[in-house]
């Protein structure tokens, strides 16, 4: 006990130097509480293992992708402020905010400190839990907890780590498994020597067996039915995307299949009251990642927050420039929702008051703009819940990435159109697609396996954008393509960036709060873009 005193209290102190955490310190005295117990564990494990603030450090890499343009923030031509509007001020909230990242410039300085900083922040506080497990104090009633715990800091370990090889590296291949990866810590506290980063194949390694062990115990634990937890459905989900991204098509179907068979459940938008699409919304109306309501939901977690989106602009009513969801091209993902599909209105807000109203009997004075902006995390309005599993966070992983997954893995394991795939496509388009329009994709739409996983991976983007990194993430393992990005400088000035199908700009530079202090760690080679 002496040895893992002094662990916890090195872990704690770095704990509180790097992320200025003093939620252990008793409030009656300076004592540090010691977790001994099983019980005392699992708290401790959810306030540092588990991602709390995830949406505000991954929100600056839907500037990297293709599911974000920059552009005019119209407003309806018959509101009398148009006219008279300074049409060249960018949009207050972003000015300054997301150039870089957008740019893809070689340098992206502060945007990706915290992300690599929070993810072995977490790391730390799962490599304390799993080296505590051989020597935890828990009573035979208790094992139930005991192997909850162990499941929850396996799993977590395994996605910081999935997460951090996904951003910091390159993408998964066999002729990519001996290149720099990122670095391995397994230590139950902080270690100041130099480290050189590990090759993918190596943190893959211990990723598959964080995953494998999180399997084990979860199947033996006792669930509380916390979505805010690791159940074992969620640990499936995690299992079969580490997978896909390995392109381990046998893995992704076991564990898919496992999956399914504890949620198969897809929330049907058609049963949905569709005026309240779009819209801020009280406990009694539709908010898509709503876990209580939506049983799709297997995990939550993240910041709870009225403006999740903070690179993306919301007003237009005093700024004439800022970054939206992009619509403007064919190639976008607003137009890539066929007509008919109620994600349109179901995932995105168009409709905002162009004048408030001046007295409380008032309505206010809408018109529609030319933008969308994104609400499948709008966090409920005027929510009385009190309970941890009622409230709405902000990143949810839901039962559908899992069916995605398992359609992409029938496609690409058989390199032709399958009914095993197409029967899972047709089950989530059913609850997606309008019932007057929704039509049965059939063997006859695909001439072969490519043309589908083109589809699977359309429809991927349509039902999982703006949750966590996917967008990006999924675009550096489809092959890195080109993307083109227009740098507004007033209302008639813009430059034009490309990013080369296959840029090493797809990979995140190693922060600087690491390459200072470590010696034996060195930064990824980045490309120099300039506008055409």
């Amino acid at each position: 006990m002496k040895r893992f005193v002094k662990i916890y209290t090195s872990w704690l102190v770095g704990i509180l130097l790097f992320t200025g955490c003093d939620d252990y310190l008793k409030e009656d005295s300076g004592d540090l509480l010691i977790p001994g117990k099983v019980e005392e564990y699992l708290p401790m494990l959810y306030r540092e293992g588990f991602p709390r603030n995830f949406n505000e450090e991954v929100a600056w890499l839907y500037l990297m992708s293709d599911d974000v343009e920059m552009g005019h923030l119209e407003l309806d031509p018959n509101d009398e402020s148009n006219a008279t509007r300074d049409k060249d001020s960018p949009d207050a909230f972003n000015t300054g905010e997301g150039e870089e990242p957008y740019k893809w410039e070689q340098q992206i300085k502060s945007y990706a400190e915290n992300f690599w900083e929070r993810r072995y922040g977490n790391i730390l506080a799962c490599n304390l839990v799993i080296d505590a497990l051989p020597e935890m104090e828990y009573v035979e009633a208790d094992s139930g907890v005991y192997n909850f715990l162990a499941a929850n800091a396996y799993a977590m370990r395994a996605y910081h780590y999935w997460c951090l090889v996904n951003s910091y590296a390159l993408p998964w291949s066999e002729e990519n498994l001996d290149k720099p990866g990122v670095i391995i810590r397994t230590e139950p506290q902080i270690d100041t020597r130099a480290r050189s980063r590990s090759s993918i194949r190596e943190v893959y390694k211990l990723i598959n067996g964080d995953i494998e062990e999180a399997e084990k115990y979860i199947k033996v634990a006792t669930f509380d039915g916390n979505i805010h937890r690791l159940s074992e459905s969620a640990i499936l989900l995690l299992a079969s995307r580490i997978a896909l991204f390995q392109e381990n098509w046998d893995e992704v179907i076991r564990a898919g299949k496992l999956f399914l068979t504890q949620n198969s459940v897809i929330l049907d938008l058609n049963a949905q009251d569709s005026t309240s699409f779009g819209k801020d919304s009280n406990s009694e109306g539709f908010t898509m990642m709503d876990g209580v309501k939506n049983k799709e939901v297997v995990f939550t977690f993240g910041t709870a927050s009225y403006s999740p989106y903070q690179y993306l602009s919301t007003s237009g009513g005093l700024y004439g420039l800022g970054f939206r969801p992009s619509y403007s091209t064919e190639e976008s993902l607003i137009q890539s929702y066929e007509e008919g599909d109620l994600r349109r209105t179901a995932y995105f807000l168009k409709d905002l008051p162009a004048k408030e109203a001046e007295y409380w009997w008032e309505d206010d004075k809408p018109y529609e703009y030319k933008y969308y902006y994104p609400v499948k995390y709008r966090r409920i309005s005027n929510s009385s819940a009190v309970k941890p599993s009622e409230t709405l966070f902000h990143e949810n992983w839901r039962s559908v990435e899992v069916m995605l997954n398992l359609a992409e893995a029938y496609t690409r394991k058989n390199n032709a159109v399958t009914s095993d795939a197409l029967d899972l496509l047709n089950d989530l388009r059913r609850c997606r697609l309008d019932r007057a329009v929704f039509v049965e994709k059939t063997v006859a739409d695909f001439p072969n396996g490519t043309a589908l996983l083109k589809f699977i991976w359309e429809e991927r983007r349509r039902e999982l954008c703006f949750e966590e990194a996917m967008r990006f993430w999924d675009l550096r393992r489809q092959g890195m393509p080109e993307l083109k990005h227009k740098w507004y400088s007033s209302w008639d000035t813009y430059e034009t960036y490309t990013l080369p199908q296959g840029s090493k700009n797809y990979v995140l530079s190693i922060p600087r709060s690491e390459l200072d202090y470590n010696s034996g760690c060195y930064d990824n080679d980045r490309d120099v873009i300039r506008p055409e």
